[in-house]
């Protein structure tokens, strides 16, 4: 189960009423500090932020604009200057384990150098160094967070160490833990444990608009009239590093055309994101929520159906009678809201088998397409699929998908989870009737359970609270 800074240090919803991300501490979170984010927030440790890495970048342009070669001290003194480890406190970006991969010595080299080419050529903005991602290879999200981050480390810190005060977390009201200049130090990772707030968060460090290459291409006027004289219809059909030379090369070595970018990209605003828009993120946090409100299920003397059942209808109590129907959204989104449905339960399952020794194993496949998961004890095997009430396939779902499924586990055992997101109750009405005349003819349909998930109220937030 992944693990937050607000259930590792028992704050509640302390953090997220701040406005402080609630960062996982045993794994990184797919979200990134945005540095146009950076320019507008009103955070106060952050209102100088994006004016003092433009400083720091212009210091740097005015080396390379000076340097007559890529072996004086000029040029190795901007070499210096480009050096971005990871920051591992703050938990963001897409490594999996205890650290991320930064810039490095070759890459932050290469860079430079372009730099340099682009800067001599008669462009000194610092926004070049922003948009490095356009025309660098293995230039993307994690590594643009890592340099900003790096800029802006001491204003992390005057963050963290004003949250920590505000919500209490000091060495003696967490005496097992290990501090270090009043930081408190992740034991799942052996780093500080940095604070940021969602303000100045995305799920990109600039607006998508200026990651992806193809996006820039199609959306900026400057560069989509450039690219097309020069490559035309081959565009589609070039690799990335070769496309991004081209910008080099025809954009960026180009002083008024760059100017026209910049001018673009200085003009871009990105509204305040919100981070259950993450539809990873979402779910992680609804698995915390929910297994932490509840009590351990004893499922160990009952078998593999009885089980599923019982931790099914757990999570029918929650999504109807503790506002968890709020994790839908208004607008139907059927894939996502099976997913959310699939990602959490199977979520909360894993918790409880893991606690009574049983198996469960999400979209198990033997054969006959993937079943939403399956819980066994040996050979004692119960399937179950989910549809959601919006889904035109929900009738099938019943009559053929999940007897395929159960033949292809060789169980009679199976549950059919029916989820009724308000969009037609037509579809419980067919699936019903199919159930009852099945019933009636000898045969052994699949279990229906349903859960009401229509909006009851109006929702003021996407995580619901047990209390409320």
């Amino acid at each position: 189960m992944a693990m937050f800074v607000s259930d590792e240090l028992n704050l509640g919803s302390k953090l997220e009423q701040l406005g402080v991300f609630d960062s996982l501490m045993d794994e990184d979170s797919n979200f990134f500090i945005n540095i146009i984010r950076l320019r507008n927030t009103e955070v106060p440790e952050f209102k100088n932020s994006y004016e003092n890495i433009n400083s720091y970048f212009m210091k740097l342009g005015i080396l390379l604009k000076a340097s007559n070669n890529t072996k004086d001290k000029l040029f190795r003194s901007a070499v210096s200057m480009f050096d971005f480890s990871e920051v591992r406190g703050i938990n963001l970006g897409f490594s999996k384990g205890k650290g991320g991969s930064g810039f490095g010595t070759k890459l932050s080299n290469q860079i430079v150098k372009d730099a340099s080419e682009i800067i001599k050529s008669g462009s000194d903005q610092p926004e070049i160094f922003h948009l490095t991602s356009l025309f660098e290879e293995n230039v993307g999200p994690d590594r643009l967070s890592d340099m900003i981050a790096t800029l802006i480390h001491d204003d992390i810190v005057r963050y963290t160490k004003r949250i920590y005060e505000e919500v209490g977390i000091n060495e003696n009201n967490y005496p097992g833990y290990t501090f270090n200049s009043g930081i408190l130090i992740n034991p799942y990772k052996d780093c500080e444990l940095l604070l940021l707030p969602i303000d100045i968060l995305h799920e990109l460090p600039i607006a998508s608009s200026w990651e992806d290459i193809d996006r820039v291409v199609n959306e900026n006027e400057t560069i989509k009239r450039e690219m097309s004289e020069v490559v035309g219809k081959e565009w589609s059909k070039l690799a990335s590093s070769k496309k991004k030379s081209y910008i080099k090369d025809f954009i960026f070595m180009k002083p008024d055309l760059v100017s026209k970018v910049i001018d673009d990209y200085k003009s871009t605003e990105v509204t305040k994101y919100d981070v259950y828009q993450n539809i990873n993120y979402k779910i992680n946090r609804l698995i915390n929520i929910i297994t932490n409100e509840k009590e351990k299920l004893h499922l160990s003397k009952k078998n593999s159906y009885e089980s599923a059942k019982e931790i099914i209808n757990e999570y029918k109590k929650w999504i109807e009678n503790q506002k968890g129907y709020t994790i839908f959204s208004k607008g139907i989104n059927t894939r996502n809201e099976e997913k959310i449905i699939q990602k959490t339960l199977h979520g909360i399952a894993a918790y409880y088998c893991k606690i009574n020794d049983i198996d469960i194993s999400p979209e198990s496949n033997a054969g006959r397409g993937p079943v939403d998961f399956k819980i066994s004890r040996g050979e004692d095997k119960t399937v179950v699929e989910i549809k959601l009430t919006s889904n035109p396939k929900t009738l099938h779902g019943f009559e053929v998908q999940i007897e395929e499924y159960a033949k292809s586990e060789g169980t009679d055992n199976k549950i059919f989870l029916l989820i009724d997101n308000g969009s037609s109750s037509n579809r419980i009405n067919e699936v019903m009737e199919s159930h009852k005349k099945r019933l009636e003819s000898g045969e052994n349909p699949a279990t229906v359970i349903q859960i009401d998930a229509k909006f009851k109220e109006s929702a003021s937030k996407y995580l619901p609270n047990s209390n409320s």
